[in-house]
């Protein structure tokens, strides 16, 4: 058994190490990376890599790389990468959402933007005290109604947005799920003028959900503990409200 798991990790390396920059992996991508493989044993392959973890089967002949079992499917920025790094050398618990985890998702990825950083509530002096000896600007969320919008994002200019948190219940390896990065992301633009359009995370979800990349149950569940469950909720099923609903909540 243990050297079955080790052929299949030896397998998920190659895939990973080769296709990690796409989204959709096709059995075409993955038998031109074992050329020895006859096409049953193949199938096999893939079918134990589905099984094992590796591999997210989005439907019939197109998979994923199952982000729960590396960082390689999420594309960290410079700033989340040095943030990460920091943060791991002082041993404080903690893990990155936002757009950092979603952003091969997006069509029009923004040049800079701020990460978004969760920690333990205990730890939050200690956290901006070292990131800042580190050169790395950090905003506090529940400071950021106390000044001008326009005034934190052009002139402050943070590299890091912190919310305090004591639930690591949906992140994994200090990386938020993506049902959990894309409510955090909608949080922070909704209520904290986060420097993103609506629009385009709106663009985001829907790629998300064409790719079959995020469980809308699993969203609406996690939506409970920032006690955004009205908003996810008509999100995922406004597609089932009929239009006379619709038009009655105009008058309410």
């Amino acid at each position: 058994m243990n050297k079955e798991i080790s052929s299949l990790e030896a397998k998920y390396n190659v895939i990973k190490e080769n296709l990690s920059d796409q989204v959709n992996i096709m059995v075409s991508d993955i038998s031109v990376l074992f050329p020895e493989l006859e096409k049953s044993s193949l199938y096999w392959t893939i079918s134990k890599l589905v099984k094992e973890g590796y591999l997210k089967r989005i439907r019939n002949g197109l998979y994923s790389l199952n982000e729960r079992k590396g960082k390689s499917a999420v594309y960290l920025s410079e700033t989340a990468k040095t943030v990460g790094t920091i943060l791991d050398s002082e041993g404080y618990n903690y893990f990155l959402s936002g757009i950092d985890v979603i952003i091969k998702f997006m069509q029009h990825v923004p040049e800079e933007y701020p990460i978004i950083l969760f920690v333990e509530k205990n730890s939050e002096t200690d956290i901006i005290q070292l990131l800042n000896k580190n050169k790395i600007t950090v905003v506090k969320a529940s400071s950021v109604k106390d000044f001008d919008d326009e005034y934190v994002y052009t002139i402050m200019r943070p590299n890091v947005i912190l919310y305090l948190t004591d639930n690591f219940d949906y992140a994994d390896s200090n990386i938020a799920l993506t049902e959990k990065a894309f409510i955090d992301l909608f949080y922070a633009i909704t209520r904290n003028a986060y420097p993103m359009s609506l629009q385009e995370l709106g663009k985001t979800y829907s790629n998300m959900i064409r790719l079959g990349a995020i469980d809308q149950k699993k969203m609406i569940t996690i939506s409970y503990k920032r006690n955004l469950q009205y908003d996810i909720r008509y999100i995922v099923e406004n597609k089932y409200v009929s239009e006379g609903a619709k038009e009655i909540v105009k008058y309410i």
